[in-house]
């Protein structure tokens, strides 16, 4: 409750809460309240909260909500004691932190004002204690239930867990109430009495035996992460999460994540620095123990990347900061401090384009696998991912008409960004793919590679085999891959003095703001055609795919 400046009239100001902020439209409820009576306002306002908690709660039960909930324990039953006590500490923070902000401002401001209210909180105190102590715990039921459901928890109402609990929200609200009033009555300091709440805000706590194991905890982070991404791109970024998951927990035996101190943290990252950079390309090893893993491919003098470490540093960083807002754990996050800053050149080695002379011992004689050679192809004079390659299908080899020019094209689709999302023109050298007889639009042009991982790509598989017949010719620094080829053409665009705004539309970077939110149509087919046709290889022999 608030009034704006210059008003009498005292205002209501309600968050909604996260869970159905997407279904009920908006983040905050902001209502007038019709009176400047403080006492008629306050009734007013919990009638307000009474009708948007039911709201809410019919949003949550409602088949569209229960896609965007947080379901970390919707099918667990009673929730673990480390979320019980995580409820009962918001309640009492929150409570007393809208009170000392409300009274240091009347204070400063009206002391006749904070005298009102001091007396108005010693009469709603003694009322809420006597409602407690003859068991109406009614005005706490929306309460604790939001609590809970901000935290992945769904409420049965009549489970006995939930009226402890709710008894447990209800001490704590009126703690609370009662550090406010000492605090108004001059208290420098003054400190929560009840068992209740002392036990929520000790760190230590004496029911972490009860916390859920780490695994049970990452899964219920990757579910909350996979609904917040909705319906963008499958990536590789699930998989990766989930092993960096995978490996901690078999290095803790799959202790809760209260439990992680720096020390663990430093042990688990010095052994995994030791890695054979390699081990996880065997399917093999990725269902191996943690003890089985070290022993296989640990202990190596050629470790992980500093990249490499730092994805897995981020991934439990970020496991923890989701872990301590739902008080799963306290404290100074153990995974800080293991950052290495990465510098060209020195920890990182970036990806550099093919030289002539590569190029050459690259590809003459071909490659054996004549999708492999056609795929490279398109590769050097497009600027394409090698994953957009593999996946296309016939149905994205298309004609477009632009002022009386018939243009092939890519029309690049499913992309990590909507930039990648694109369309490239068919270089004159790869004009023996336009001529070949086509297989219905939902096939791939090259199905031979196979499908793999959880967004079942291709890219996988034909990277392995461009790995192996990179390696056979002599190449095996990383820093010579398929995707040197689009260092290539992008040096060509440069040295040819295109328009990096132009350009960007056919290789699939974000575009200026300018041009990009007032003419989204961005340029011509025909542009687009001029400027791959400026890709070119002179000197270099290059082997013509057979037609079929």
């Amino acid at each position: 409750m608030w009034k704006r400046p210059g008003s009498a009239m005292w205002q209501l100001r309600k968050p909604v809460p996260s869970d159905v902020q997407r279904a009920y439209g908006r983040k905050v409820v902001t209502r007038s309240l019709g009176t400047s009576d403080e006492r008629i306002a306050t009734m007013e306002a919990l009638a307000i909260l009474g009708d948007l908690e039911e709201q809410w709660s019919a949003l949550r039960s409602s088949s569209e909500t229960k896609s965007i909930l947080p379901m970390a324990f919707a099918d667990a039953g009673e929730p673990p004691e480390s979320i019980k006590r995580a409820v009962v500490r918001a309640a009492y923070e929150q409570v007393l932190s809208e009170l000392e902000a409300r009274d240091n401002a009347r204070f400063l401001s009206d002391r006749a004002t904070f005298d009102e209210s001091y007396d108005h909180r010693r009469k709603m105190a003694r009322e809420l204690n006597r409602e407690v102590r003859a068991g109406d715990l009614t005005r706490f039921i929306a309460a604790t239930e939001r609590l809970l459901s901000n935290r992945g928890v769904i409420v049965d109402r009549d489970s006995p867990w939930f009226h402890d609990l709710r008894q447990r929200v209800a001490t704590a609200v009126l703690d609370a109430l009662g550090v406010a009033i000492r605090g108004d009555e001059g208290a420098l300091d003054p400190k929560p009495t009840t068992a209740v709440v002392i036990d929520a805000l000790n760190r230590t706590g004496s029911n972490v035996a009860k916390d859920i194991s780490f695994s049970e905890l990452a899964e219920a982070f990757m579910r909350q992460w996979l609904a917040g991404r909705g319906g963008t791109k499958e990536t590789n970024t699930e998989p990766q999460k989930r092993a960096t998951f995978r490996l901690f927990s078999g290095f803790f035996d799959d202790r809760p994540i209260r439990e992680v101190r720096p020390e663990d943290a430093a042990t688990f990252f010095d052994a995994l620095r030791l890695l054979d950079p390699t081990w996880a390309r065997s399917p093999a090893a990725r269902r191996l123990t943690w003890q089985q893993l070290i022993a296989r491919y640990g202990d190596r003098g050629q470790g992980l990347s500093d990249a490499t470490m730092n994805r897995h540093l981020q991934v439990l960083q970020e496991l923890w900061a989701w872990s301590k807002k739902r008080g799963h754990c306290e404290g100074e996050n153990p995974f800080n401090g293991f950052h290495k800053k990465l510098r060209a050149g020195q920890n990182v080695k970036p990806y550099l384009a093919w030289e002539d002379a590569e190029l050459r011992q690259l590809l003459e004689p071909p490659p054996k696998r004549g999708d492999l050679l056609e795929v490279i192809l398109v590769g050097m004079f497009t600027g394409m991912r090698l994953d957009e390659i593999a996946s296309l299908t016939w149905g994205q080899l298309r004609i477009a008409e632009d002022g009386g020019d018939r243009v092939p094209y890519f029309q690049v689709e499913d992309a990590k960004t909507p930039a990648g999302n694109r369309k490239v023109p068919v270089h004159r050298d790869l004009k023996w793919l336009t001529s070949r007889v086509r297989g219905v639009d939902e096939d791939r042009i090259w199905p031979t590679f196979n499908k793999e991982g959880p967004s079942k790509k291709p890219g996988a598989d034909a990277g392995r085999e461009f790995s192996r017949f990179k390696a056979s010719r002599g190449f095996r620094d990383r820093v010579k891959a398929f995707h040197s080829f689009r260092k290539n053409v992008t040096r060509m665009m440069e040295r040819a003095q295109v328009p990096e705004n132009d350009w960007a539309q056919i290789f699939g970077h974000e575009r200026g703001f300018t041009y990009r939110v007032y003419n989204p149509d961005g340029i011509s087919m025909t542009r687009r055609a001029e400027i791959i046709a400026l890709i070119a290889y002179p000197g270099i022999h290059l082997p013509h795919p057979a037609l079929r």
